[in-house]
């Protein structure tokens, strides 16, 4: 039985070492991964914390139009057939300039007709006027009865109501020549025409024969929400840009706001205003304009790319000091598309000149070591243009 154990355990212990062995290996490789993930460093950029001042920003949009009474289809006042279109799309016209013209043979003879009707008014009420005065005298010589006199002054009233009623025909006559020349109300620009040479006009204005737009000062009107009407104020300057035209913006106003809201939607409108004496801004494109509703001066800001949240969505930000960095929890004030304002926090928060991650933040715990990225050096261009700095020729080369 002494034997049988003895044996027993001479073939127990070789499995046993072997164990002890490989738990020690599999201890010593843990140990290993362990302070490997303890030396990694998140590589990061930073910047500071500074004093500036943030406004929170809200955009209107809207279609350009030109300002009231500045956009006008011009129709023909009388009928007629279209003689004359002097003008086409982007001519520029004066005040008072003609742009078409219709056929005026019509017109002209009303107007003789008109001339001669005032010539005959005329030769009456001076026949009305010395029967008038003849028949004055033979009254008074006693010659002619009273009924002759009132019967000449009632002819002579006769004629000179009929000589004001022709001169008013003929002023009619007149104007209605006039208006065989179609001329634009206002200086501008043309935006449409809408007929050509030839074709007939009913002289009403449901049948426009061009558009003319003075384009000096273009509007476009904005649906502000009811919360943020109160903010802004007549006379305000905003900046308004334009896909149309990218790379520029325009300094406009605000003209006009509404004082009443549309219960449905709960907003109002706004009218903005935008000076265009360059011309770059056309009807119907579309505006933008970038009105501050709020501002804070000297305020804790940062840029947005350097406020992270946590697993359960707090911000916060890491604050950097030598090569580790602690996330510090953070409230958010006014936020616009680049900098996002730090409101004074219950613990201290950060202060003005931190230096903080601003970006490789992502996945950090709340304490973390971490390498600051050097900045990307730009590749020289002609790279076999210059020698190396660092190397010196060798004497010996010929």
């Amino acid at each position: 039985m002494k034997i049988q154990r003895n044996r027993n355990l001479q073939l127990l212990l070789p499995g046993l070492m072997l164990s002890l062995v490989a738990a020690g290996c599999s201890r010593k490789s843990a140990a290993d991964d362990a302070g490997a993930e303890g030396s990694a460093k998140a590589e990061v950029t930073l910047t500071k914390v500074a004093r500036e001042d943030i406004s929170q920003m809200l955009t209107l949009t809207g279609t350009a139009a030109a300002p009231p009474n500045q956009d006008i289809k011009v129709s023909a006042l009388v009928s007629g057939r279209v003689t004359e279109l002097n003008v086409a799309e982007g001519d520029r016209v004066h005040a008072g300039e003609i742009v078409a013209k219709l056929d005026d043979r019509t017109y002209h003879d009303q107007l003789q007709q008109a001339e001669a009707a005032v010539e005959q008014a005329k030769a009456n009420l001076d026949n009305a006027k010395l029967s008038h005065a003849r028949n004055e005298d033979l009254f008074q010589r006693g010659i002619a009865a009273r009924k002759d006199l009132e019967d000449a002054r009632m002819q002579e009233s006769v004629a000179q109501a009929a000589m004001r009623q022709s001169e008013a025909a003929l002023e009619l006559a007149r104007l209605q020549l006039a208006r065989t020349e179609i001329r634009s109300p206002i200086n501008g620009v043309v935006a449409k025409r809408f007929i050509s040479g030839g074709e007939q006009v009913d002289g009403t204005a449901a049948q426009p024969i061009v558009e003319v737009a003075n384009l000096q000062l273009v509007e476009f009107p904005g649906n502000a929400p009811a919360q943020y009407l109160a903010k802004m104020r007549p006379g305000e300057h905003v900046t308004v840009t334009t896909e149309a035209v990218p790379d520029k913006k325009f300094d406009g106003s605000i003209v006009a706001i509404s004082p009443s809201v549309d219960p449905a939607t709960g907003v109002g409108l706004v009218r903005i205003r935008v000076p265009n004496s360059s011309g770059l801004l056309r009807l119907g494109v579309f505006l933008n304009a970038n009105i501050p509703v709020e501002t804070h001066q000297k305020a804790l800001v940062v840029p947005v790319e350097a406020i992270y949240r946590d697993e359960e969505g707090e911000n916060r930000v890491f604050v950097a000091n030598g090569d580790s960095a602690t996330a510090v929890p953070v409230k958010i004030g006014i936020e616009n598309k680049d900098r996002a304002e730090l409101l004074p926090g219950d613990e201290g928060g950060v202060k003005e000149g931190d230096t903080i991650i601003l970006t490789g933040g992502y996945g950090l715990g709340d304490k973390a070591k971490i390498e600051v990225k050097a900045p990307d050096s730009k590749p020289d261009s002609k790279p076999d243009s210059k020698p190396d700095s660092d190397s010196k020729p060798d004497p010996k080369e010929p």
